[in-house]
């Protein structure tokens, strides 16, 4: 999975929604280490970034419901 960084080099640094997609085309979960940047990234607010995980049945869930025990808590 690629992690689009160019954004956050320039200096932006909020996430709001996040699509990962597969070879296939297929909406899927970002990795652990996908999640742990944005967990970093926006220690604060990164409950509330929402990540699509079914493009074709519109299932988007927050990134504090995958990771509702996260360390950085």
């Amino acid at each position: 999975m690629l992690f689009r960084l160019k954004p956050i080099a320039n200096g932006e640094a909020k996430i709001k929604r996040v699509l990962a997609i597969n070879f296939k085309g297929h909406a899927i979960s970002q990795c652990d280490v996908c999640r742990e940047f944005m967990t970093q990234l926006m220690p604060n607010d990164y409950k509330d970034i929402k990540i699509m995980l079914d493009y074709e049945n519109d299932k988007v869930v927050s990134l504090g419901d995958l990771t509702p025990n996260w360390w950085i808590e």
